[in-house]
């Protein structure tokens, strides 16, 4: 089971449903970055308010290629421990794709891609490293009339997130096309109450300011201050990039290329795209995503200054500045 990218662009949105009960949010919620502006509020989860539109609850059935399909997500139930391996301080989950035919012939099925996202900053979960099921099928399976086929999925969650809502992003394509219709379902992660919230998060930089600091917003983005592990002459770090969908309507992705800057001379250490990077699924309605971006830096440029550019897919920039490491 793979999380991948699709050439998403939204075509079906769908009402939005009551949010499961239990659904509770986090306190990991952006903040508006830079001037104050006059926008929608921040995305984050409610456990009172109603689903955005083109959010439907996990056991929905959604149609796909103008009701020749539907595609139903059951919600995530918690797998015994020790079922599968997953790191300390997290636990499996399971969850169910169902693809029913809708038709009185057969007829191949839609491919399904699935991401699924976690907390008021839409944290992606890990799949479970010996997964016997992926959640995009590179063969075509066909199906007989009124009959649906099952992919089960396995996903690894820390155990910070139970009682979270998860926003669950269903790319179907169909036979013979490019582009995939986006289908989003929303509920409670089970396993227990949530976590006491997290601190809220910082403003974003000043419009004076040229750079934002790490770890906090500028408008839509937000970067989270570098790690680093390993040793050697080469090391391995890593941020979160997390973007803010504030419309009505999906958005293809994060969609944003990282540029990795280190020390006074701004040497180019790495850059990140989408697709090779990271995982780039569309972003549901009034949601965010954030995702760990993975890379190399040298050695010498540890403890030192850290410059990261931020480009959209349309080339506008936002810097961010911090300590690397």
């Amino acid at each position: 089971m793979s999380v991948r990218l699709r050439y998403a662009l939204p075509t079906v949105l769908l009402a939005g449903a009551v949010l499961i009960s239990g659904c509770a949010g986090s306190g990991d919620d952006p903040k508006a970055g830079g001037q104050p502006t006059s926008r929608a509020p921040g995305a984050r989860p409610s456990p009172s308010a109603a689903l955005p539109d083109g959010i439907v609850k996990p056991g929905t059935a959604l149609p796909v290629g103008d009701g020749a399909w539907t595609v139903t997500l059951q919600g995530f139930k918690r797998l015994p421990a020790g079922s599968v391996p997953v790191p300390a301080g997290s636990s499996a989950y399971t969850a169910r794709v169902t693809v029913a035919n809708q038709r009185a012939q057969v007829a191949t099925a839609p491919r399904t891609a699935v991401t699924a996202r976690y907390g008021a900053l839409g944290r992606t979960a890990d799949e479970a490293t010996d997964s016997s099921a992926s959640s995009s099928e590179d063969g075509a399976q066909q199906v007989r009339p009124n009959g649906s086929i099952e992919r089960d999925l396995k996903l690894v969650f820390p155990d910070r997130a139970q009682g979270l809502p998860v926003t669950v992003t269903v790319e179907a394509t169909e036979e013979g096309l490019a582009e995939p219709e986006l289908l989003f379902f929303e509920g409670a992660l089970p396993g227990g109450a949530a976590a006491s919230p997290e601190p809220q998060e910082p403003q974003g930089a000043p419009s004076r300011q040229s750079a934002t600091p790490l770890g906090q917003w500028n408008d839509r983005v937000r970067l989270g201050k570098v790690t680093v592990t390993g040793e050697g002459a080469s090391r391995t770090a890593s941020l979160e990039l997390s973007v803010v969908n504030r419309s009505g309507d999906p958005v293809p992705g994060l969609g944003t290329t990282l540029r990795i800057l280190t020390g006074q001379d701004l040497h180019l250490a790495a850059t990140v795209r989408p697709v090779y990077g990271y995982h780039d699924a569309a972003i549901a309605p009034h949601r965010t995503a954030t995702q760990t971006v993975s890379f190399h830096v040298p050695e010498a440029a540890v403890g030192g200054p850290v410059t990261v550019e931020a480009v959209d897919a349309g080339g506008s920039k936002v810097t961010f500045e911090g300590t690397l490491g």
